[in-house]
């Protein structure tokens, strides 16, 4: 057992392991490295870490809402949208003069109805999710020229915008919420029956349902789930910013996916994963940051996602055939333990 146990560790400690489960992760702390050795008074400044933190925390939380419905084998193409437009409604309610719990409330409640509606479409209805988010997604980006009637809208309420500009030991505020939600979606779907069942779900529904798995009931959820996340990402980019105008929220969603089709080859590899989608937002941003730094143009930071997405998405795909051919029959997620 003892011999066993060692000759595992032994195998997990291989460069070429650490790779495999940690390639990101040593590619982001390396990119840190050569921007620092570049632009040592301009990047590698406590400061400049402190600004990319928090800047990454709403499209964070935003690449988390994605993985909910990759992780349930389908896409939701209005994540972004739904952001632009909770986030353009916190502003015309704060600027309402109404009560920041009402408005809070108010937002999460609209991210959860357009991710119910987005449910509803898909599972009840049947039409495909691309095309059922797709059109939701067009359907916002109309809503917000109602409501901000096609110019720049702004906010003053202090206390909305303290909600995540106060600093707590040098870091926004914003950051804590982050961390929650990334710590709270991580127990969800590694530590609860709801992850395996949603993975399951995911990863052959026929068969997940024959096996008793209720995989309507889990792929509501990953979209609600996901229209929640957006909905909290909105309220927190309408109190950061104060304003926001009417073309807002598309921008975030290629980052998004990028994040966490890169997150699906670490930590966890092939699968969609809290942690490793953390770290590829935080590569996206540390990559554009010394980009930016180094004098390049917008239209390389615009090159650099795409590469990145086209990069993450072919190396995700690599990495499920590879363990598709080593473990053609032990998918953890795909046997669940018990039927729900």
């Amino acid at each position: 057992m003892t011999t066993a146990t060692s000759t595992s560790l032994l195998d997990r400690l291989r460069p070429g392991a650490i790779m495999r489960q940690y390639g990101i992760a040593v590619f982001l702390v390396l990119m840190i490295i050569v921007f620092s050795l570049l632009m040592p008074s301009t990047f590698a400044t406590s400061g400049n870490f402190r600004q990319i933190l928090g800047d990454q925390a709403v499209p964070g939380i935003l690449a988390l809402a994605v993985i909910l419905p990759l992780a349930a084998g389908e896409f939701d193409l209005s994540v972004a949208a739904n952001l632009g437009a909770t986030t353009i409604l916190g502003i015309v309610l704060a600027g309402s003069g109404l009560p920041l719990p009402v408005v809070i409330l108010a937002t999460l409640a609209a991210g959860m109805l357009i991710g119910a509606i987005n449910a509803f479409m898909v599972i009840v209805v049947g039409v495909n999710a691309f095309i059922a988010t797709l059109g939701m997604a067009t359907i916002l980006s109309g809503f917000n020229l109602l409501l901000t009637g096609s110019t720049l809208i702004m906010h003053d309420d202090g206390a909305f915008t303290a909600m995540t500009n106060t600093r707590v030991a040098g870091f926004q505020m914003v950051i804590v919420y982050f961390l929650v939600v990334a710590v709270v979606l991580w127990y969800l779907l590694e530590r609860t029956p709801f992850g395996r069942y949603l993975r399951a779900t995911g990863m052959g529904r026929d068969a997940a349902l024959i096996s008793g798995v209720r995989t309507k009931k889990y792929l509501a959820a990953a979209f609600i789930g996901a229209g929640l996340l957006a909905g909290l990402a909105g309220t927190l980019q309408a109190s950061r910013a104060s304003n926001a105008t009417p073309d807002l929220g598309p921008e975030f969603l290629l980052p998004a996916y990028a994040a966490a089709f890169l997150g699906a080859t670490a930590i966890r590899a092939g699968y969609f994963n809290v942690w490793g989608t953390v770290i590829g937002v935080y590569l996206l941003a540390i990559g554009a940051n010394g980009l930016i730094i180094l004098g390049a143009r917008t239209w390389v930071i615009n090159v650099f996602n795409g590469v990145a997405l086209l990069v993450a998405v072919s190396a995700a795909t690599l990495v499920q055939r590879r363990r598709k051919r080593v473990k053609p029959a032990a998918s953890d997620a795909s046997t669940p333990a018990s039927k729900e």
